[in-house]
């Protein structure tokens, strides 16, 4: 008969329950195939080089693109505010209106 592994009194490693199984805490004593299987599991080393996930090469994509944003521009002026000024320069009242008005003068 297999002696299974169990950590705590109603838990078994492999799964299994029954009344009649023979469990042990310690892990010299198991038997049972997938009792130790699940006890190598545990111990196996994490794989250190492994191919990336899809999200992790988007998310590396994403973050190499970020320094490469576009600058806002430092001193910009509107073409309305340019065309203001412009405005403004003109000597006198001898300019076209820019409203709905009528034109009283020339």
């Amino acid at each position: 008969m297999a002696i299974h592994f169990s950590p705590s009194s109603n838990t078994i490693a492999c799964g299994r329950s029954g009344a009649s199984l023979s469990t042990t805490e310690d892990q010299a004593q198991v038997s049972c195939k997938l009792c130790l299987r699940s006890l190598d599991k545990t111990t196996a080393p994490v794989a250190t080089n492994r191919t990336p996930t899809l999200a992790e090469l988007r998310a590396a994509a994403r973050a190499a693109k970020a320094p490469a944003a576009k600058p806002a521009p430092a001193a910009t002026v509107s073409v309305k505010a340019a065309w203001q000024q412009k405005l403004e320069q003109l000597p006198g009242r001898n300019r076209l209106p820019r409203g709905v008005a009528r034109q009283s003068f020339v």
